[in-house]
Parts: structure tokens; sequence; C-alpha cells
């Protein structure tokens, strides 16, 4: 090789070397390196199942809080949805690591209605149907208890069943999903189908860093189940729709203005979860 190609080629690879290192320093290649680096093995039924309590609870000994806004609609077996009202719902989880990977969560949930995309509260709505006004029976659900560890989940009622973890750009997402029937709540003799999913996301940055138990969600839901017993639709084909969005929230005191007013006034048992021991859930009659 001449002197003069030596050079050239020495140059060639300087400048090569150089662009790298500036490449690298470019906003967001760097951290975008660093994060497929770093991606966990979510092929490791531990790894999972941590990543999975990391996001819809957490890994440590304590109380999550979320919140979430639900539109519900009517879906009479015909026509466009009918939207009828939003839930706001809170959810109270108390988690516990039971050492060796394995979690338990005991859930309670509360939501009242409000007019559609409204925090306004309501007492009645309007029947699809009749076009009457019924009275809304505001919702109860718990105490729920839900055990994980990397060979199942052990769950009340309906299982969230998990799809596999994934990661999109620099969030993690977890998919889960019920499909499942059982009896109604109105007529035993009758089958009450459920489908209800759920996504979860949180930064990959959140995902790995080992002093955070539980990471801050974006989440969002879907669901068709049958009539809520107190809507009065009686034997009428068709369901609720859900679509719904939410998070963990720091503390009761995060929840949007207005909202803990309203649960401390429709739904007072969610915030003196110490004091509720027996069951109830929207099959239970109004007391």
């Amino acid at each position: 090789m001449s002197l003069s190609n030596h050079a050239s080629t020495r140059r060639g690879l300087l400048i090569g070397a150089a662009s790298a290192a500036l490449y690298a320093t470019l906003p967001g290649v760097a951290a975008a390196a660093a994060q497929r680096s770093f991606i966990p093995n979510f092929a490791d039924p531990v790894e999972a199942l941590r990543a999975h309590v990391k996001l819809v609870g957490s890994l440590a000994e304590e109380r999550v809080v979320s919140f979430y806004r639900l539109n519900i609609y009517a879906d009479l077996n015909e026509g466009n949805f009918i939207p009828l009202y939003t839930l706001n719902n809170l959810l109270i989880d108390n988690w516990v690591p039971k050492g060796n990977n394995s979690f338990q969560m005991l859930k309670y949930e509360a939501g009242y209605y409000t007019a559609i995309d409204s925090y306004k509260a309501i007492k009645t709505f309007k029947h699809p149907l009749t076009g009457k006004t019924a009275p809304v029976q505001n919702f109860l659900l718990g105490p729920v208890p839900r055990g994980y560890d990397k060979d199942k989940y052990t769950v009340m009622g309906y299982n969230p069943n998990p799809l596999p973890l994934e990661v999109i750009g620099n969030r993690v997402f977890l998919a889960t999903q019920s499909i499942e029937s059982g009896p109604s709540f109105t007529d035993p003799e009758k089958t009450r189908y459920t489908n209800s999913f759920m996504t979860y996301s949180a930064t990959l940055a959140d995902m790995q860093n080992p002093n955070l138990p539980s990471a801050p969600v974006h989440a969002q839901l879907q669901n068709k189940t049958e009539w809520a017993p107190w809507m009065q639709m009686g034997d009428h084909p068709g369901g609720t729709v859900v679509r719904g969005y939410g998070s963990k929230v720091s503390d009761l005191d995060s929840l949007p203005p207005g909202v803990l007013a309203q649960f401390k006034q429709q739904t007072p048992e969610i915030l003196d979860i110490e004091n509720w021991k027996s069951f109830v859930s929207e099959a239970t009659p109004p007391s």
C-alpha cells in the first residue's frame, strides 16, 4: 500500500470513529442504544412476573391507589352504541410480597356515575329503550384477593390472563384479557359473558429502576358484558360496552378536583377499607 493510500485509509478510520462518537451524542440516540442494551428478558418467568407486578401493583409491601374514567355505552345488538354515563372508578390495592417471588394483593374498588364525559354526579339515568329515568346504583367491589407467582395467578372472579410483555420504543406494555362466562347476575339459569381487556404501559427506564417497586403507568381498558342488574334492561339483547383510561396516583389528594369529595359522599366505604369486611359486588342488592 502506498503512503498516500495508507494516510487516506487512516484519515477515513479517524473520521468514521469521530462521526460515530458524534452520532452517539445526538439527542435520544445514546439513550435508545442504552435501552436496547438493557431490554429485560421477559422470556424468564421470574422476570416477567416481577415486571407484571411492578406494572399492575407493587413489588413492595404498600398500598397502591389507581383512578380511572370509564365511558359506558349501551349496545342493543343493532345500530350504533348509545352513550349512557361515565364511571369515576377508584381502586385501592394492598400489596404484600410473600417471599420466593410470590405476591398477594387485596383489592377494593368503588365507582360513582356522572353524566357522560362529565364530573357531575347523577342519581338517575335515561333508560336507552323506554326513555324513562331509572335510579343509579353506585359501584362497589371487594375485598377481592389475588395471588401472583411465576407459575400461575390465583384470582377471585374473572382472571385477567396476561399476554406476553412487549417493549415498544422506550415503553414496556402489558396487555391482559378476560374472555370468560358464568351464571348471569339477573338469572342464574342464563349465562353471563364477559370480554374484558386491559393494557398497562410504563417507561423502560422506570421498569429498569431497581429502587422503584411500583412503576407509574398509563392504563386503558375495554370490556363488554351483560346489563347491570340495576339498569332494568330485562331480557333485551345486548349489554354494556366500556372504554376507560387512567393511572396510579400518589395518594387520594392527587385525584382530579372534586372527585375525593364525591367519593366521600357517594361511596364512603372505599375510604374506610379497614372496616370493609364483607364481600360486595354489583350483584349485591343495595342496602
